[in-house]
Formats: structure tokens, sequence, C-alpha cells
């Protein structure tokens, strides 16, 4: 598609097969011919995207500064504001250098690939939410000089991770800078403000600034595990719940907190609640975590990011990951 269709600066989720009855890539020529690439619905329920680039376009429809592809991803999980449906391929883990066996999903994502990259890529940015409170922060897989200059653009924290495999971001490794924005929970306000002034800065940016990265510009912090909860362990966000794990009901207001060895992250009834891996995806529950008397502690100081309170969401991705910070 190479033009905004009728309908689009009025689109909402739950009317958006209407517009894009199928995931969708529109690509806009703009004065500087280096393209920005922006994913945006990757996850069907984190439509902040989609109100960030409605308004880019809607203040740029005379005149584009920059040539902009735009990837419109999951509409059939956006109609029903849901992250992914149920049996469906997430489109935030297919994309090439995946894990998954080849499928429909796979294969449209190495075609979009192969499209934006037939000519000359500024930067590629897949803007998210999450479902837990969190700051704004930017993510990405190789921490390059650019790197760094385009995650210093949305906010002073970069989250380093190497799994899981198959997100839109690894995929532009080596072929453009390319960052995830984690633009806080869907429709706030300031995240789709955020969000929209950072394209706005790239479309109308000649380069990247050719000097390091200044330490009080960007903290950067890497994780160290993601945890998962087993499909028979059952949980709950209340300590007085009957669950083989429970949490205190405002666990997730421990996003980017540290939380030290002596701090109780859980209780248990069970011998191993929680199924513990890191970036090479191998188990390192014991050095991670300790279990006494029923409590669950951290080993070491650590700090947890995009814990959820969405059960279903726990159960279709993780509870939550554990940082540190980066070393090079």
């Amino acid at each position: 598609m190479a033009e905004i269709p009728a309908g689009f600066f009025e689109l909402e989720t739950d009317r958006i097969l209407d517009v894009f009855p199928t995931p969708t890539l529109i690509r806009l020529q703009g004065e500087k011919p280096a393209a920005l690439f922006v994913s945006i619905l990757l996850h069907g329920n984190e439509y902040s995207g989609l109100k960030a680039v409605q308004a880019i376009l809607q203040k740029y429809q005379s005149h584009l500064p920059r040539s902009l592809a735009i990837f419109i991803g999951n509409v059939e999980a956006a109609a029903q504001n849901m992250r992914v449906l149920p049996g469906q391929t997430d489109f935030n883990r297919c994309w090439p250098g995946t894990e998954m066996e080849p499928n429909a999903e796979t294969a449209l994502m190495q075609q979009v690939i192969d499209l934006v990259t037939a000519e000359e890529l500024f930067a590629a940015i897949d803007i998210h939410n999450n479902t837990g409170t969190n700051p704004h922060y930017a993510c990405m897989t190789n921490v390059t000089r650019d790197n760094q200059h385009l995650a210093a653009m949305f906010n002073h924290i970069g989250l380093v991770f190497k799994r899981p495999k198959g997100v839109s971001t690894m995929a532009f490794d080596g072929i453009c800078p390319a960052v995830t924005l984690e633009s806080g929970k869907p429709g706030d306000a300031s995240g789709i403000q955020h969000a929209t002034e950072m394209i706005d800065a790239l479309l109308h940016m000649d380069h990247f600034p050719q000097r390091d990265i200044a330490p009080h510009d960007l903290q950067l912090v890497q994780s160290l595990a993601t945890l998962n909860i087993p499909d028979d362990v059952s949980f709950d966000f209340n300590l007085s719940a009957q669950a083989d794990l429970t949490f205190e009901p405002g666990f997730e207001r421990k996003n980017f907190t540290e939380i030290k060895p002596t701090d109780v992250f859980a209780i248990t009834r069970v011998p191993r609640p929680l199924r513990v891996t890191n970036q090479d995806g191998e188990d390192v529950y014991d050095e991670v975590l300790r279990i006494e008397n029923g409590k669950v502690y951290l080993n070491k100081t650590l700090m947890p990011a995009m814990i959820t309170l969405d059960k279903y969401i726990v159960r279709q991705d993780c509870l939550c990951y554990l940082l540190v910070d980066y070393v090079q």
C-alpha cells in the first residue's frame, strides 16, 4: 500500500478490520529517501503505536519529511483487544531469527523485511505497551552507539536483551539502528506523546551523533533471567488466596525497583513454583531463587521489569524479567 487509506485518522482498533482486513505494510515517500520503519500492533491490545502514527500522519499529510514504512501487525487480535488470539502465532516472536518452525507468519515477516530493506533504512522502531506499570524505556538487542542514541531519544532507560528470539527489533540488527519502545500502558497519553515526538524527531534527523552517549543520558540494564509460572502451578496476586504461589496485590509496583535478597518476593506452598531461565534458555533457578519457610527470595539484588497482573498474559508470555546493570 502506497497511500494512507480512507478512514485511517478516525480508526479505532475495534473497527480496524474495516480498514486493514489483513496485516498491512504502508510505504510513503518523503523528502529524505532513507525510510523510517515503524511497526505497530504486533500485539493486538497494545495500540499506542497506532495513535502515535495517526498523529504523525495527520501532521504531515501534505509534506512528509522522510519516507516512512509502517507495518500494521496483528489486526485480528487488535479487533478483539487481545495481545494474541488463542492458538495464534505471536507476531513479535516470528521475525527472521525466530526459533519457531516455519509457518505463514514467519513467511510474512520475512516478506516484510525483504520489502523494507530493498532500499536504505534510516532506523526501525517497534512500538509496544506494557500491561503492568512500568516507566517508558527502549529495548535493544545490539548495543551499538547508534542504538544507544536511538534509545536515549525515547527515555534515559535502555534494556538490553537476547531473548525472546524472533522479535522485530532483533531482525533489524546489522541493517539499521533499531529499538523497541515500551510506551507505558495502552492508551497512556504521555506514552503516545512520547512515541509521537520520537517519530517526529527521526523524520527530521539527518544522521545520528558521531560520539559516544553520555553516561547520564542513558542507563543500560540487561535481562539476567526470565520468570515463568509452570502450567501446573496455580497463582494469585492476593496473599490470602488459596494458590500454590501468591504475590502481594501491588506486585507490579516492583517494576524497575531493586529487590534485595532479604525482601520477600512471593509466598509458595510448592517446592519449585517458578521456572527461571537465562538469556541462553538455560535453567538458572538455584542461582537466582531460594525458598525459606514457604517464602521466595532472590539470591542477589535484582530489578524486575514487565511484571503484569494480567493472568492470561502471565501464562501466555511470562511473569517478569529480572534485570542487572549492563556490563559491556
